[in-house]
């Protein structure tokens, strides 16, 4: 068995199906390769890299539950992205989402029925453009 956390780590960029983030493989010489999907935003790609290195360093590949496995991969994920608030400061900031989004739709209204005063009073409206630009010669 290698010791994981001073495993050499040998990473390619390659086209994989879309589903597929990452893929680790481990070598016969210690060392691991990962594989991972050159269609995925940098981002993407950083995130793709943690996560198998997570494996790596968690041993993984001499476990058998995969189910396991990665559900203790991707909590430990989301959990280190999580920022804990305060329940006031939550509903504080919830509030001031509903008020915006009140506000938004109020103003929609308020363009919906100029869009629909315009649509029932086009005629109207190219008949004063019409005499603007060529006065009273219809």
């Amino acid at each position: 068995m290698t010791n994981t956390a001073t495993a050499d780590i040998f990473v390619h960029l390659i086209d994989l199906p879309d589903k597929t983030k990452e893929t680790v493989c481990p070598n016969e010489d210690g060392s691991f390769t990962i594989f991972i999907n050159s269609r995925l935003s940098y981002d993407a790609q950083l995130k793709a890299y943690e996560h198998a290195v997570k494996h790596i360093r968690q041993d993984d590949f001499t476990k058998e539950n995969v189910q396991l496995i990665e559900y203790n991969a991707h909590k430990s994920i989301e959990n280190s992205n999580t920022v804990p608030i305060p329940a006031v400061k939550y509903l504080e900031e919830l509030e001031r989402i509903r008020k915006r989004r009140r506000k938004l739709q109020r103003q929609m209204k308020k363009d919906e029925e100029r869009i629909r005063f315009l649509e029932e009073n086009c005629d109207m409206f190219e008949r004063m453009e019409h005499h603007y630009l060529y006065g009273n010669d219809l």
